[in-house]
């Protein structure tokens, strides 16, 4: 069975670094924690089913660092509430919220907050994407340590993305949430249930 080489050595792949995601549970499946440098696709059945809430550990990691960076929301679905997202940990001066009008511009502004280089986490709500947009976002995914997530509609886990972690979530009950994590490059998949901050 043959070995990849260490980290740094010719011909290794480099591995994205890891965001803690605030559960324990996840951080195992996913390896470490979310993966920074890569593009992340999470598939919902409709908005606002839970997205913030699992992800807002990591965005308030991300903003409450000993170096803070921006994060930025683009096309939410509601305009975030800036005391609701200090009541789960972010530091609301080091978020920015898009307004989309045109959907197709939400993967248009991912890509340039990506190419930017100035967002810790970019965050996006989209619907359709061609393949050739998509493969866009995942090539400037991997130019930057940022934690890269695209949000859609769970009848789009039947095209195919670029991606290199996909899952699915589900709001089984008020504080729970169900994670299938159906694509995560190197790690098999798997099936998690988590309990929401409050």
């Amino acid at each position: 069975m043959p070995v990849s080489p260490p980290p740094g050595w010719p011909g290794a792949s480099p591995q994205p670094a890891r965001i803690p995601s605030g559960f324990s549970a996840l951080d195992e499946a996913l390896g470490g924690g979310w993966p920074a440098g890569v593009l992340t696709e999470i598939l919902v059945p409709a908005a606002c089913s839970g997205e913030l809430s699992l992800l807002s550990p990591a965005l308030a990691w991300l903003t409450g660092s000993a170096e803070p960076r921006w994060v930025m929301f683009i096309a939410p679905p509601r305009i975030p509430y800036a005391p609701g997202l200090a009541g789960q940990g972010l530091v609301p001066g080091r978020v920015l919220a898009v307004r989309i009008d045109q959907p197709a511009a939400a993967l248009w502004a991912m890509g340039e907050a990506l190419g930017s280089g100035a967002c810790a986490g970019v965050i996006t709500w989209a619907g359709s994407a061609g393949a050739t947009a998509l493969k866009k976002l995942h090539l400037l995914a991997g130019r930057r340590q940022a934690l890269s997530v695209l949000i859609r509609a769970a009848h789009f886990r039947r095209e195919r993305s670029p991606a290199r972690l996909r899952l699915c979530l589900q709001q089984r009950a008020p504080r729970h949430l169900q994670l299938e994590i159906f694509r995560n490059a190197r790690l098999p998949p798997a099936t998690v249930i988590l309990e929401r901050k409050t």
